[in-house]
């Protein structure tokens, strides 16, 4: 390891507690086909299914069932329709009211998918839009619109509707395909199993994000924490993301006539990459010891969410403090653009880019409190002086994709060499 690599993985100290011991990456590429028959009759990779046939007069007394938790303190829903589960667009009206008719003219729709979290208790994978339209129009909360073979039923709700025709959609169902909990023997290999068949699930429509799928399959207080801090106004403010009430749209809302920033924004904020980049912060603490560093960024963050969720409280919350304070001083010293490219001009250029980033937030947070953090807000046009000879010197370095674990660990670096140059300066 050379001098440099040394300096850049000793920038900052971890946490009680924090350290996360990753397992080797395997390489299957050199498997012979005696290998692969071996694996394939092992049967360890394959998924245990049944099917099942749900009354749509029974869906709201269905998801609204709840069941005795193991140790009996209290309860919970036996089929779990957490809000935070689902992708960040929702249907209309419209496309609710259009499922509903559907079921009318007895249209083939597809199945939803449910896992089987523990013994008869579920999970849905695919196919919450459809069962929470079902349960908002048994509910009398949907009414109907935008019908196009039965417009005479608009604006009416399942209780208004003619008798014959409430009883004709009573008589319908929706298919289920189940993934059993024998499909894995333990937790690990079920969330990977579990994620590898949801981001299948949703790969037909709009491409899932890779964080949209970990949302879904690794539930837990470090990916709560994560979804808590993306709704910081600050950090949206810092990313170009609207305001969550105006950011979640529904599939079908035109948003051609806003501009490419807003956008890109809303774009972000849709697929969870304001999430993904909360949770960047916190596993780039460790990136240096993760097998691929940023080649792998992906398997990182899903491992590191993974482990992450079995973090204590404590811990947690010294995370929460750690990510608003660093996201409060870069915007003190570095206003809204501070992830943005520093030009020749001393004018951020362009949007946020997450190579600027990563290393910004991990340097940051190590002079986000205390005498240096008191300098360099007083001192800030010393800090922008720094940074942007530093952009300038090392252009290629701050550009493209230089992800290998030596450029991280020198933007690492260079970074920390522009904030102590700047408290040098200032302190003369």
């Amino acid at each position: 390891m050379s001098s440099k690599e040394a300096k850049g993985r000793a920038l900052a100290g971890l946490l009680p507690n924090e350290k996360i011991v990753f397992k080797p990456i395997d390489d299957l590429s050199a498997a012979t086909d005696e290998d692969l028959n071996s694996r394939y009759v092992k049967g360890e990779v394959r998924i245990v299914t049944e099917s099942a046939r749900y009354p749509l007069a029974g869906i709201l007394s269905m998801l609204e069932e709840t069941v005795d938790l193991k140790d009996g303190s209290e309860r919970e829903l036996r089929y779990k329709l957490d809000p935070e589960y689902q992708r960040r667009h929702r249907w209309s009206d419209e496309r609710k009211s259009r499922l509903i008719e559907s079921f009318l003219m007895n249209v083939p729709v597809p199945p939803v998918f449910l896992f089987e979290r523990d013994f008869a208790r579920f999970e849905v994978m695919d196919g919450r839009q459809r069962l929470t339209a079902l349960s908002e129009f048994y509910a009398d909360k949907l009414v109907l619109c935008g019908l196009q073979y039965w417009p005479e039923l608009n604006d009416r709700t399942y209780s208004t509707l003619p008798s014959k025709v409430r009883v004709g959609i009573d008589r319908r169902y929706i298919s289920a395909i189940i993934l059993l909990k024998e499909t894995a023997p333990d937790e690990e290999q079920a969330a990977q199993l579990k994620k590898m068949v949801f981001e299948r699930l949703n790969s037909g429509g709009v491409a899932l994000s890779s964080q949209e799928a970990r949302n879904a399959v690794y539930p837990g207080p470090l990916n709560q924490l994560c979804l808590d801090l993306s709704r910081n106004a600050t950090f949206r403010a810092m990313w170009g993301i609207p305001g969550e009430s105006s950011s979640t749209v529904t599939e079908d809302e035109d948003v051609e006539e806003r501009d490419d920033s807003t956008n890109v924004g809303r774009r972000m904020f849709e697929r969870m990459d304001d999430v993904e980049l909360v949770l960047r912060f916190f596993a780039y603490r460790q990136i240096d010891s993760f097998p691929g560093g940023l080649n792998k960024i992906s398997a990182l963050l899903d491992w590191f969410l993974s482990a992450g969720n079995k973090f204590s409280v404590s811990l947690l919350e010294s995370y929460r403090t750690m990510f608003e304070r660093t996201v409060e001083f870069l915007f003190s010293v570095l206003g809204a653009t501070a992830f943005c490219r520093l030009g020749p001009s001393g004018k951020h250029q362009g949007r946020p880019t997450k190579i600027v980033y990563d290393p910004l937030m991990f340097v940051a947070s190590q002079y986000a409190q205390g005498n240096k953090r008191k300098s360099l807000v007083q001192g800030r046009q010393e800090l922008l002086t720094q940074l942007g000879t530093m952009y300038a010197m090392h252009k290629k370095l701050f550009a493209g994709r230089s992800t290998n674990s030596a450029q991280t660990q020198e933007r690492n670096v260079r970074m920390k060499e522009a904030f102590d140059a700047a408290l040098a300066k200032l302190s003369a």
